[in-house]
């Protein structure tokens, strides 16, 4: 089951992260390769159907973005590729639906084939990303100033990942002044 580690944006990188490959767990033959994420909040979502691009123009403005390396064994790093490649190219294939239909379907008939060709282009993603992406490749939860949430595939990258970033840091208590002086 994935879980999710929060990362500092400025350890987003060889230098401040374990050599584990974030999919496969993996601890052999690992090295760091260049990501970038972005994030933006899934409830505008809700607006998508009612006013698609002011959803769009907002989307951009709240958008925000990390960049680092992270670890990864070949085998995990050409699962991420085929990933994002699968889910790119299922894009491609909803506007060639979309197009197709409309181009083959218009004018003709009641308008039910342009309809299915709509759903069928709007599941071809929707497909895309529960086959080929999600629980399978890192994904962003949430980016805020400092830090990213990402989930994991890999419970073991995530638990070592964490063990790694919180073992130099003292606890949330003892850097409180107050605490220091009453003990």
């Amino acid at each position: 089951m994935p879980a999710d580690v929060v990362i500092p944006k400025n350890e987003l990188s060889e230098f401040d992260l374990p050599r584990i490959c974030v999919i496969t767990g993996q601890t052999e033959g690992v090295s760091f390769k260049p990501v970038k994420f972005a994030w933006y909040p899934r409830w505008l979502l809700i607006f998508l159907p009612f006013a698609a691009l002011i959803v769009l123009l907002i989307a951009m403005v709240l958008t925000k973005r990390a960049k680092g390396t992270l670890p990864f064994s070949e085998e995990g790093w050409a699962r991420w590729q085929r990933s994002k490649l699968l889910f790119g190219l299922s894009f491609l294939a909803t506007i060639a639906i979309l197009v197709g239909g409309i181009a083959v379907f218009a004018g003709k008939g009641d308008g039910t084939p342009i309809v299915v060709a709509v759903l069928v282009a709007i599941l071809v993603p929707i497909v895309a990303y529960f086959t080929a992406v999600k629980g399978r490749v890192p994904l962003v939860r949430k980016i805020d100033e400092r830090t990213i949430t990402l989930r994991l595939p890999s419970d073991s990258a995530a638990t070592t990942i964490a063990a790694h970033l919180n073992s130099g840091r003292r606890p949330r208590s003892a850097q409180h002044p107050l605490e220091l002086r009453s003990a």
